[in-house]
């Protein structure tokens, strides 16, 4: 005999379940193993529909062969079934979605998913076999979701829970019958438990945690008790919420939590109950209820553990001030770091903090050359890394201390600043609200898992790399972060394999210990603390958190390690600055300290602060390039900055290597002649060379090269050209020849490129007047551009106007840069001819029949040398 049954006290997702799984097992009975809730058992009443559920006490036990447990996993919640669990010969198969515990039944079958409802796993297997449902089914396996997951809406709904409704939705489900037995009145006897409950309810705060447990009796069994924990949850400023209600001689045990720090079905496992970490239940028999809140306290005690410690939030590694350093290197040190506060130390030990109005002041007075110990707060308060951040917030607003070191063992380890602080309460209240930041006000939210979007982006092997780089990052006790551009692209939906990783520790340390995993290549660039980790078709960039400081516009940056915050910093743009924790416990957690993700959702090119076109003039070029490739705007403010920094000639200071990968780049990943319009609406292009200007001539020629480049690339996608020399060609054209050597020579050019350029000007423009002669042969054309390279070719096609012409330099192109004599050297041996220089002679000839039509096989070629060079 087979036997479908759930747990004691069945709920509409126990009773969906049992009916969707009688259509897998269409022989077994479905039987009660306990009580139903208020709500099933109204409904069983007034169904249009006659269910056969037998009593337990009607059939013999000793007769099952499969035990079917849906809803259910937990041998203390099955009633009288638990006996026959250790029947020999017994098969048990298992759908579930709870929360393990130590009293878990095994099955010989065992589906236990992380879904809301078990009735979406079976709605899943309906939908996957094709198996039909009535709207009666469909409405009752709807009751079942719509119960467990408060009609899609409490936190621990998942996207299959929702798809498995829309499923239902689509078979006739009837909502208005759903909504009347999920969203009932409240009978009056429940309305007087719930005054009684609200009542009661104490709060306590544990851990930062704010749990809410309220407790009441009544003589008889009323049943259906979650149903008021909604209730009070959603009237109730708590993050757990527990009823107690002593019913007869059993206290029942209701649990919801929105806090990640308290899962409820591991807090009430030890009282016997289970179900999921925000939903759970248990019942405790022969205690009295002061005696079980008393047990559920100690309990929670020992659980609930913060979410958020120092360690979480702090920056590491923090910059700090040697203790006999002056007040005035401390001055410049904040200047040069962008900071208001420095820890002081004495051989690597902490010894106090100092602010910059204390320097400010100290200056003020004529102090620069007293030491700093002597200034410096030697009572400002501290804390480990292991102090939850309910405490550390505790400390810093009620002390006034805007920055918190972080000290284990004497010795700074990190801090905690006040933006550090609102970013962290910011996230708890978004979190704790059960709220998202886009909710509020449409913006993406900061720290938001993102890892489901990194999997849907990024190779599976590029996963798994990045998975065990945050394991490796964890032993070594370092943090690992994802950076750059492929974070950014990851946001705007795309996938980029330009893979950056960010260490806070020692980079190299950590490229060599993952390289050792992988049994990958690594190859170290001590200099710069980078490395990179080659492992089959990827390549990772790996590099140690670095701040850099300018000591003079325009110049090379002076890089030193620091902490993530201060690496995301000295990026250029605020798109540029996410990141992605890689250790385990937040794989796919996303870190925007700075605006990026509300920036990609406007669209927007926007820089982290005033100085940055001081410090890097390069970053106007790019701050074009990144507006072309991907249609985002320039923000206003980042506009007049670029301006400020044109009218005070910033540019004048530019490397010009620098100058020149950028403009590289530039027309490599833009439509060029877009590029060049914002170059000189923004009147950069003086800066390349003063005599450039943007004219109608200009314009026209850009868009033609546009179009020649584009003819080209699509019939032949297989040869690659430097785009970026083609329309630096263009660009310098113009210009008288020695004002073209002073402009490459502006850029630093390197050698080969620069004769590129200069060459293919001067041959684009002999080749284009060749190209003019009205009596143009195949021959001709074939001389006139076969020693030109592809990108002078291309350039000369720019050039001209007249259809014929663009037709010669086609017919090239496709077709008579690929003719050449079938016969060789060896050939021309084989016939009887003495090697010398008379091959070039016949081969050259050869050649010219060829182009004039004349030979069409080898052994025409044969005959014809024969006969024009007699043996």
């Amino acid at each position: 005999m087979d036997v479908i049954t759930t747990h004691i006290n069945a709920d509409f997702d126990a009773l969906a379940s049992m009916l969707a799984a009688k259509k897998f097992y269409p022989d077994a009975m479905m039987i009660f193993s306990g009580s139903q809730e208020k709500g099933v058992r109204d409904f069983l009443a007034t169904s249009p529909v006659a269910f056969d559920f037998p009593k337990l006490k009607d059939i013999n036990s000793e007769d099952i062969s499969l035990l079917v447990l849906v809803d259910v996993r937990n041998r203390e919640r099955i009633g009288l079934f638990s006996e026959i669990l250790d029947k020999p010969g017994l098969q048990i198969h298992i759908y579930d979605t709870h929360s393990p515990s130590p009293h878990d039944i095994k099955g010989s079958r065992e589906i236990i998913e992380p879904v809301s409802a078990t009735t979406t796993i079976f709605t899943e297997m309906i939908r996957d076999n094709d198996i039909d449902l009535s709207p009666v089914e469909a409405t009752i396996l709807a009751l079942g979701i719509y119960e467990e997951t408060g009609s899609l809406i409490f936190s621990s709904t998942t996207v299959r829970d929702i798809t498995a409704a829309a499923h239902l939705l689509r078979k006739g489900a009837n909502l208005n019958v759903v909504a009347s037995f999920i969203s009932r009145e409240l009978m009056p006897d429940e309305i007087e438990l719930l005054n009684e409950l609200i009542h009661s309810a104490q709060v306590h705060v544990i851990n930062g945690v704010r749990v809410k447990i309220a407790r009441a009796s009544r003589e008889s069994y009323m049943g259906d008790i979650a149903y008021l924990s909604h209730k009070i949850k959603d009237t109730e400023d708590a993050d757990v919420v527990f009823l107690m209600v002593m019913m007869e001689d059993t206290i029942y045990i209701v649990a919801r939590s929105s806090a990640v720090e308290a899962d409820v079905s591991d807090i009430l496992q030890p009282l016997g109950g289970g179900g999921h970490s925000a939903a759970a239940s248990a019942s405790v028999k022969d205690i009295s209820l002061e005696e079980a809140e008393e047990r559920l306290l100690n309990i929670l005690k020992e659980k609930i553990r913060p979410a958020k410690t120092a360690r979480d939030i702090m920056t590491r590694p923090v910059k700090a001030i040697q203790w006999d350093s002056t007040l005035k290197e401390t001055e410049q040190a904040m200047t040069r770091y962008g900071v208001n506060v420095l820890p002081v130390i004495k051989d690597n030990f902490y010894k106090g903090i100092i602010s910059r109005e204390s320097v400010e002041m100290s200056l003020f007075h004529g102090l620069e050359k007293n030491k700093v110990q002597e200034f410096c707060s030697t009572d400002a308060l501290t804390v480990t890394t292991s102090a939850p951040m309910h405490e550390v917030e505790s400390l810093m607003i009620e002390r006034n201390q805007r920055f918190m070191p972080v000290v284990e063992n004497g010795k700074i380890v990190g801090a905690i600043t006040r933006t550090d602080l609102l970013r962290s309460l910011y996230e708890d209240l978004l979190r704790k609200s059960r709220i998202s930041e886009e909710r509020v006000t449409g913006k993406p939210v900061s720290g938001r898992n993102i890892s489901a979007m990194i999997m849907d982006k990024f190779p599976d092997e590029a996963c798994d790399v990045l998975k065990l780089a945050g394991e490796v990052a964890k032993e070594m006790n370092y943090s690992a972060y994802l950076v750059g551009g492929s974070v950014r692209d990851i946001i705007r939906g795309e996938a980029n394999l330009d893979i950056d990783i960010v260490i806070e520790g020692d980079g190299i340390a950590f490229a060599q210990a993952l390289g050792k995993r992988l049994n990958a290549k690594v190859r170290v660039h001590q200099r710069f603390g980078t490395a990179v980790i080659v492992t089959g078709s990827l390549k990772f960039d790996v590099a140690t958190a670095r701040t850099e400081y300018y000591e003079s516009p325009g110049a090379l940056p002076k890089v030193e390690i620091s902490s993530i915050k201060k690496d995301l910093y000295r990026r250029d743009f605020t798109i540029n600055t996410l990141a992605i924790r890689l250790d385990p416990e937040n794989f796919g957690q996303l870190i925007d300290f700075f605006g990026g993700q509300r920036d990609i959702k406007e669209k927007t090119i926007r820089i982290l602060h005033n100085l940055s076109f001081i410090e890097d003039p390069t970053r106007a070029f790019r701050a074009i390039r990144f507006s072309e490739r991907f249609g985002f705007r320039i923000g206003k403010h980042t506009l007049n900055l670029i301006k400020t920094a044109v009218r005070i000639n910033l540019f004048d200071k530019l490397s010009g290597s620098r100058l020149y990968d950028e403009l590289n780049l530039l027309f490599h990943e833009t439509e060029p002649l877009k590029a060049v319009k914002r170059l000189a609406e923004l009147d950069l292009l003086k800066f390349i060379h003063p005599e450039l200007e943007l004219n109608k001539a200009l314009e026209e020629k850009f868009e033609t090269l546009q179009e020649t480049l584009a003819w080209f690339n699509l019939l032949f996608l297989d040869e690659e050209i430097n785009r970026s020399h083609l329309f630096l060609m263009a660009l310098f054209e113009g210009l008288k020849k020695e004002e073209r050597e002073k402009a490459l020579q502006r850029l630093a050019v390197p050698p080969q490129a620069k004769k590129e350029i200069m060459n293919g000007i001067d041959q684009a423009h002999e080749a284009f007047l060749q190209l003019q002669d009205p009596s143009l042969t195949e021959r001709h054309i074939y001389y006139t551009l076969n020693p030109l390279d592809i990108p002078a070719i291309l350039f000369a096609m720019g050039k001209v106007k007249d259809k014929k012409q663009k037709k010669a330099v086609s017919l090239y192109l496709t077709t008579l840069r690929k003719i050449k004599p079938v016969l060789k050297g060896k050939d021309l041996q084989a016939i009887g001819y003495k090697t010398g220089p008379v091959f070039n002679e016949i081969l050259k000839a050869v050649l010219d029949a060829k182009l004039e039509g004349l030979l069409k096989s080898r052994e025409e070629e044969e005959r014809f040398v024969k006969e024009r060079f007699p043996v």
